[in-house]
C-alpha cells in the first residue's frame, strides 16, 4: 500500500506541475537542438519514477538516457536504464512546439538477475516554454521476453 502512496504522490506532483506552468507562453523558435533533464511517473509492471533526458549529437539526432524504476522494494523491484538514440522528427504543428522522435538502443533490466537487452523507443516532446519541456515515451525492450514501459514526465532545457 505505501508503494502505491508514493506513486499516486509522484503522479499528483507531475500533473500539478503541469497544471501550474502557463500553457500559453510563448517557446522558442521550437527546433530540435535542444538538450533537457527531468523527472515524472514510470509506467510498466508497476507504477514508479522515471528520470530522463535528451542530449542532441548532431542534426535531428540525440541520445535520451534514463531511469524507470517501480519502486517495489519489498520484492527487489524492477529498475530499468535505457540508452536510446534517437531521430527527432521536425516540429508538426505551427506553432513549433509538439515534436515527436523515434529510436533503439540498450535496455537494462534489474529485475532478478540483470537482463541486456535493444530497445525499440517512440515518444513526443512538448515545449510549454522556453525553458519546460513535457514528454512521453514508449520504451519495448527485448529480452528473454518482451518488456514495455514507458514514462510521462517534465524537463527543465538547457
Amino acid at each position: 500500500m505505501k508503494i502505491r502512496s508514493i506513486a499516486a504522490i509522484a503522479l499528483g506532483i507531475t500533473a500539478a506541475s503541469m497544471a501550474a506552468l502557463p500553457m500559453a507562453a510563448n517557446a522558442q523558435n521550437a527546433s530540435t537542438d535542444y538538450n533537457y533533464v527531468g523527472a515524472g511517473v514510470g509506467i510498466g509492471d508497476d507504477i514508479g519514477l522515471s528520470i530522463n533526458s535528451k542530449v542532441t549529437v548532431a542534426d535531428n539526432i540525440s541520445v535520451r538516457p534514463g531511469v524507470i524504476s517501480d519502486l517495489d522494494f519489498s520484492d527487489n523491484g524492477e529498475t530499468v536504464f535505457l540508452l536510446p538514440v534517437t531521430y527527432d522528427f521536425n516540429p508538426v504543428t505551427n506553432n513549433g512546439r509538439l515534436l515527436p522522435y523515434v529510436g533503439g538502443g540498450l535496455s537494462v533490466s534489474t529485475e532478478g538477475s540483470t537482463s541486456v537487452g535493444p530497445m525499440l523507443t517512440g515518444g513526443v516532446d512538448y515545449r510549454i516554454t522556453d525553458r519546460v519541456v513535457a514528454n512521453g515515451a514508449v520504451n519495448v525492450s527485448f529480452y528473454n521476453n518482451t518488456e514495455v514501459n514507458g514514462s510521462v514526465g517534465l524537463g527543465y532545457t538547457f
